[in-house]
């Protein structure tokens, strides 16, 4: 593959958790593979620091971080493709007015499976925040005419299932409190840029089990868009999971072809955002 720092780059960021990740798991044996698309990944494979009663004591991160470059496909594990919104979403950005073909895309993926603000683990200041931004700026430091067009957030399961403690009101104001943050966070580090932030809704099968709680995460999600302007939500709620479609047992995770609408959704608001600015 050329080496891409010789061209200039519209970057967008996919961020959140394990539908953020991609795991829409695909029947085929050859992957989706965009053209004229490319993407950053980290190349570690993290896990979880536990204590000696077994309980929670951290990710277990590589700093600083490695990362890989290389043409935007679904991703593998153990064998099988996963699908993440942004293979549809960058589609539909390719055929749009917002695309010029004199600049190729980014997709910095930054998502992380099981992961939310409890524990600490998102949010200002915390490892996955800290490896999106260093993400970023790697993508940012490529060619100095690269830019920010959109950022993708789909998370919130992990926050809808820990803090089991909490009242509904509870969590809904330290998702919103924490989210919040989050979000100005990015826009001020990268205010020469204006980019819309997407967030979506959680995951039907989830929301089944979890319901009041998922319904505080999304509605303090929606909040938290109307608050800080330039960001939406889009609902999910009509979108089988793997389970509805593959028989798998995988009630957590949009389909293959659910992830791929709802990224197609996702471009829609972004569309619409666009129109506004």
């Amino acid at each position: 593959m050329k080496k891409i720092n010789n061209i200039a780059l519209d970057i967008i960021i996919l961020a959140g958790q394990s539908n953020a990740e991609g795991n829409g798991v695909s029947s085929s044996n050859k992957p989706i593979i965009v053209s004229d698309a490319y993407e950053i990944i980290d190349k570690n494979k993290y896990g979880m620091k536990l204590k000696e009663d077994g309980s929670y004591a951290g990710l277990d991160f590589v700093y600083p971080v490695e990362t890989i470059i290389r043409e935007l496909q679904e991703r593998k594990v153990d064998d099988i493709y996963n699908s993440d919104l942004s293979l549809s979403f960058v589609e539909r950005y390719k055929r749009s007015k917002f695309y010029s073909p004199d600049r190729k895309i980014l997709v910095i993926k930054t998502g992380y499976g099981g992961s939310g603000f409890a524990f600490d683990q998102h949010g200002v200041g915390n490892p996955l925040y800290q490896r999106m931004i260093d993400m970023i700026n790697i993508g940012l430091s490529l060619n100095k005419d690269n830019r920010i067009v959109a950022f993708l957030w789909h998370q919130g399961e992990h926050d809808a299932f820990e803090n089991a403690q909490f009242s509904d009101e509870e969590r809904y104001d330290y998702y919103y409190s924490n989210l919040l943050k989050e979000f100005l966070a990015v826009k001020e580090q990268y205010k020469q840029f204006k980019f819309p932030i997407i967030t979506g809704g959680l995951c039907r099968g989830w929301k089944k089990r979890y319901y009041n709680q998922s319904m505080a995460i999304e509605k303090a999600t929606i909040d938290v868009c109307n608050a800080i302007g330039n960001a939406t939500f889009v609902s999910g709620d009509d979108l089988p999971t793997n389970e509805e479609v593959l028989h798998n047992g995988d009630n957590d995770h949009y389909s293959k072809e659910s992830i791929l609408i709802l990224g197609e959704r996702y471009f829609e608001a972004f569309a619409s955002l666009k129109q506004q600015m």
